[in-house]
């Protein structure tokens, strides 16, 4: 009986871990070929094919190796997770967000606005609060093109494109004038409260030494664990002890109340005790448990609820979706705001936790917002895929500065070989031809990331 029993399970985990490599495969081969052919275009450049080899083995030091290398990576991939999600969230619901930038650069002014307006909030309100700011700025321009499609059909490309270029001079009408910090000789906004700052890494033993942030983070842990203990209740296993509703009920709550006092007496002592990060120049912060959490919600809201359920089929199939009863135009809208909420907070990520003035530069952005598309086809739309993806681009921009000063290299060959990456993404046609791979019939009939012009 116990064969008959484990025999499909271990079938099913080995399946599963087939789709996942298979789903692997098509990236990883686009990656290898894309820094194949950036090496031969430095090759060819430089008329040296050790000026690849040193280039590409000081980017990786830049990376990974260097002195705090692995968390400046670390720091560049945050925004990108966010930013990312944004664009992989629209294309799920078949739309094609290319506003991101715009609403970064929205979620960035709003977090600096709301950041500096208050000083005396404690941040277990005023952090929470900001960031909202951000999401709700974020979710506000995203929206806008949004409802134009649902209600006019114009298509979202043409109408988040030029909403980038307003967002950049409102925001840059708002940093040199209405926020601008008159006693700065730079042109930046106010500084934030330290109560709206992500904490750095090293600084968190200090900050929950205050039992507001210690209480701040036990409720954060309560909500998590309040997920996912009813996610394990849903399981047949932990479902078949719990004979009734109330007990699965009393199980979820008393996980997230263990959690959560658990958390408020034992971080404290054993962050001072046993913190790893004691760098006090290192800027990761408290952002990249944010991307990780974002993920990872993202991925339930997509696949394991209704909602999600309902953008997935508008998506894939608008016409069937309408049959269904689902109505196209609230979808549409839905996608475009949660979509730009994600842009938002990416832009709130580094005002709050990066800027070295906490606060927002008239010259702020590089690029996350388009960067971010091609993150998001890399990783193929999928919330957990574009964690290595994000993390890829960020190592490749933080060891881009080493590997021009080792080798000559212009560090700018990075964005060609990201554009390359997401060449071979976009045509897998090429990689398919260059690997001599047959085409699977579920890719022929596989949903297209987005749909046409006047679809």
């Amino acid at each position: 009986m116990s064969s008959t029993t484990t025999t499909p399970t271990r079938t099913h985990y080995r399946a599963v871990i087939l789709k996942m490599l298979d789903a692997l495969s098509m990236p990883l081969v686009a990656i290898l070929f894309a820094f194949a052919l950036g090496a031969v275009i430095i090759t060819i450049t430089s008329g040296s094919l050790s000026a690849a080899l040193v280039a590409y083995v000081g980017l990786i030091e830049g990376a990974f190796i260097k002195t705090r290398g692995m968390s400046e990576s670390l720091v560049a991939a945050i925004p990108y997770v966010f930013a990312s999600l944004a664009v992989a969230f629209g294309f799920k619901a078949g739309l094609f967000n290319v506003g991101v930038e715009g609403q970064f650069y929205i979620g960035a002014v709003t977090a600096a606005a709301v950041g500096a307006a208050f000083s005396d909030l404690p941040a277990i309100i005023h952090l929470p609060l900001v960031i909202a700011a951000a999401a709700l700025g974020g979710a506000v321009w995203g929206a806008i093109p949004g409802f134009l499609k649902a209600k006019t059909g114009a298509h979202e490309v043409i109408n988040t494109i030029m909403m980038n270029y307003v967002a950049y001079r409102l925001v840059e009408y708002l940093v040199s004038n209405v926020l601008r910090d008159r006693v700065s000789s730079a042109v930046q906004t106010i500084r934030v409260a330290p109560s709206a700052e992500l904490w750095s890494m090293a600084s968190v033993p200090d900050r929950l030494a205050d039992p507001l942030n210690a209480l701040f983070v036990a409720l954060l842990i309560a909500l998590a664990a309040f997920f996912f203990a009813r996610t394990l209740a849903k399981t047949a296993r932990i479902s078949a002890s719990l004979n009734t509703p109330r007990s699965a009920r009393l199980f979820t709550v008393g996980i997230a109340l263990a959690s959560g006092v658990l958390s408020f007496l034992l971080l404290p002592p054993l962050t001072r005790a046993l913190w790893i990060w004691t760098d006090k120049f290192d800027r990761l912060h408290i952002g990249l448990f944010l991307a990780l959490a974002a993920a990872v919600f993202m991925y339930w809201l997509l696949n394991k609820t209704t909602i999600g359920f309902e953008l997935r089929t508008v998506g894939a199939n608008p016409s069937a979706a309408q049959y269904a009863g689902i109505n196209i135009g609230r979808s549409i809208v839905l996608a475009m705001s949660v979509s730009g909420a994600l842009a938002g907070i990416a832009g709130a990520t580094e005002v709050l936790g990066v800027s070295t003035c906490r606060c927002l530069p008239l010259f702020f952005s590089a690029g996350y917002g388009f960067d971010s598309i091609a993150i998001a086809l890399l990783a193929r739309g999928d919330a957990l895929g574009i964690l290595p993806a994000s993390f890829l681009f960020g190592a490749l921009r933080n060891g881009a500065d080493l590997m021009e000063l080792r080798s000559g290299v212009s560090k700018h060959v990075i964005s060609l070989i990201q554009a390359l990456v997401l060449l071979f993404v976009a045509a897998p046609a090429i990689v398919r031809y260059l690997t001599r791979q047959k085409v699977k019939p579920a890719e022929v009939a596989e949903a297209p990331l987005t749909r046409g012009w006047g679809r």
